[in-house]
């Protein structure tokens, strides 16, 4: 590769990522708290926003000259507060400010663009800097969007990520015409459809038109194509990629997609969703002891800067009754509670038949059918964390884990991993299913519930589709709605069948994985579980939670019993109720470093049980 003069790394303090900001829409609402470990480039008249949450870019960049004259008295701002780092801007600006030709922290596009050079930079005194970063076939084509990121490399940043550049702009109504290349505000939105915040532009600013009609290609558009082919030919060492997945960036294959949470490292997981009944609560206090402890703790190392909420959704107001309870726990566990941000109750104030829960696949008829609680449950819980960022792990009380560090795997699970919808578990138990069931994820899994596409599917076709087939199989749950839906498609159809078009556009979002094994069954014996457990732990490192009743159904024996908390314990008292051995009589933790948990009275008491009654009376 020959070498690349020309460009000043001094001015950069990493090699990257370096985020250019852009100011469309995609962004809004965006935190930029999040971006406070990287450099950033922030571009044009988004200075009003960082106004209001006291933030400031790395670097500067405005390079519309109508921008420049309406903005100019705020970016002399911005460089003379001197929380940003440098500034790139348009040769007009050094017309207007001709005492910032030798400022240090100021570069200039009239510096690198030959034509910009010699029609004006030369006379202000700029000397002209042949970069290959700014080596170009299109010269034509030169937005504030596209030449930030030819700046970033400039500086030295090897790899540049994109935000906020949508190239979606529409014309609004209070922008009018002063001449074919310059608009002004008539007046000032009250919404604007182009930016991220709806006073971006106000009465009075002008702009350069953002697609001339000059050009014979869309400029914006262009302008990104030409850096992608520009840099190929310089081979320029820089990576740029685009980080907006709304942007035509995306949608038009410019450039190559990645997601902020992956740039920025940042935790996945947003909230730890777990429905809760009446009968549930005592189960709910044992599985939080346990998540405090050290063995079954779900982060190890350190808690994420992003930490998840955890979500209590409650069927009816009994359930949320129990709410005291659990918060006096959490208080009294510092550490656990520190995992979650939030702690949160819902309340969903379920009854009668939109309440039911019947395990049996017979009886009454049922408006909603026989599973209505759990599902109705299931559909709250995802209106409830709709508006909340990340995925939501739902997590029933018969969910247990199985290592230290589950939340922690979670999350590298999620980094590193295709875009899903849902992710769970096939089901792994011992028990026959019918054809309705085989192949189903079972609902104990990952969803993407920020995911505006998911929920529109759950919105348009989970839940509808749900309570149409329910009244022809009153037992689907929701969980296996997706199954029923293969099971009336018909591919022979193609097209012309609505459940087959359907899967076959969203089946990719549906993932079986390890992390979350379903192992609930009726008809396995507690041998078999405690050997299915036994086996994932040596051979499935990804796997951290099971499904399973009976081994949730043991936290509350290892709470009492003294013994250490620890996988392999909850293991032993596992196979010893499956040994038909009595419960382990509970009792301190000082007794139990010196009382096994086998005795002489156990073991005997677990052998007279399995002996016939005249026997057993004999011995007694």
């Amino acid at each position: 590769m020959p070498p690349l003069p020309n460009h000043a790394p001094d001015l950069a303090s990493s090699k990257g990522p370096l985020f250019v900001i852009g100011n469309g829409p995609s962004l809004r609402g965006f935190d930029f708290s999040r971006l406070a470990n990287t450099e950033t480039l922030g571009m044009n008249a988004a200075y009003r926003h960082w106004d209001r949450i006291d933030w400031r870019p790395t670097h500067y960049a405005c390079l519309d000259d109508a921008l420049i004259e309406t903005h100019r008295t705020e970016i002399l701002r911005l460089i003379e507060e001197d929380r940003t780092r440098t500034f790139f801007l348009s040769g007009r600006m050094l017309e207007l400010e001709p005492d910032l030709v030798d400022h240090p922290k100021v570069h200039f596009l009239d510096e690198f663009v030959p034509y910009w050079f010699h029609a004006r930079g030369k006379a202000q005194g700029l000397t002209f800097t042949d970069s290959p970063y700014f080596r170009t076939t299109a010269p034509d084509f030169v937005t504030t969007g596209a030449y930030s990121v030819r700046y970033g490399a400039f500086l030295g940043y090897q790899k540049i990520n994109l935000l906020g550049i949508d190239l979606t702009y529409q014309t609004i109504s209070e922008a009018a015409a002063v001449d074919d290349l310059r608009l002004v505000m008539t007046e000032t939105p009250s919404t604007n459809p182009n930016y991220f915040f709806d006073d971006y532009q106000q009465e009075g600013d002008a702009f350069q038109v953002p697609n001339p009609e000059a050009h014979t290609q869309e400029l914006h558009t262009a302008a990104f194509e030409a850096i992608r082919d520009d840099f190929h030919r310089e081979q320029v060492p820089v990576r740029v990629v685009n980080s907006n997945l709304h942007s035509r960036l995306n949608s038009e294959a410019i450039l190559p997609f990645e997601d902020i949470g992956h740039v920025l490292n940042e935790a996945s997981l947003g909230a730890v969703i777990v429905p809760l009944t009446m009968a549930e609560q005592d189960q709910v206090l044992d599985n939080l002891w346990l998540w405090s402890q050290p063995a079954f703790f779900p982060f190890l190392g350190s808690i994420p800067v992003r930490r998840p909420d955890i979500v209590f959704v409650c069927n009816n107001t009994k359930a949320a009754s129990f709410e005291p309870k659990v918060r006096a726990l959490l208080a009294e566990e510092p550490r656990l509670r520190a995992c979650f941000d939030n702690v949160r109750f819902v309340t969903l104030d379920l009854s009668g038949d939109a309440d039911l829960y019947r395990r049996e696949n017979n009886g009454p008829k049922a408006s909603q059918g026989y599973r209505a609680g759990p599902n109705n449950v299931f559909f709250g819980a995802l209106d409830a964390v709709r508006e909340h960022w990340g995925h939501s792990l739902y997590m029933e009380t018969d969910c247990v884990p199985i290592r230290p560090d589950w939340l922690g795997q979670i999350n590298r699970h999620l980094k590193g991993a295709e875009p899903a919808w849902v992710t769970g578990s096939i089901y792994r138990g011992a028990d026959a299913l019918g054809p309705r069931e085989k192949r189903h994820i079972n609902g104990n899994a990952l969803y993407a519930t920020a995911d505006p596409d998911f929920q529109g599917f759950v919105d348009t076709v989970w839940r509808p589709k749900l309570a149409e087939i329910v009244a022809e199989r009153p037992e689907l749950p929701f969980d296996c709605v997706i199954e029923a839906l293969y099971e009336l498609a018909d591919a022979r159809l193609g097209d012309a069948d609505e459940s087959w078009g359907l899967l076959r556009n969203v089946s990719h979002k549906f993932r079986y994985s390890a992390l979350i094994p379903n192992l609930t069954s009726e008809d396995g014996t507690l041998h078999m579980l405690a050997n299915q457990v036994a086996d994932l732990l040596h051979t499935s490192p990804d796997s951290c939670i099971v499904h399973t009743r009976k081994l949730a159904d043991l936290a509350g024996a290892l709470r009492t019993s003294g013994s250490r908390p620890c996988m392999t314990e909850l293991l032993a008292i596992l196979r010893e109720t499956a040994d038909g051995l009595p419960p382990r009589p509970p009792m301190s933790r000082r007794e139990s470093k010196t009382q096994p948990g086998w005795s002489v009275q156990r073991v005997r008491g677990g052998i007279a049980r399995r002996l016939p009654t005249k026997i057993r009376r004999l011995i007694d």
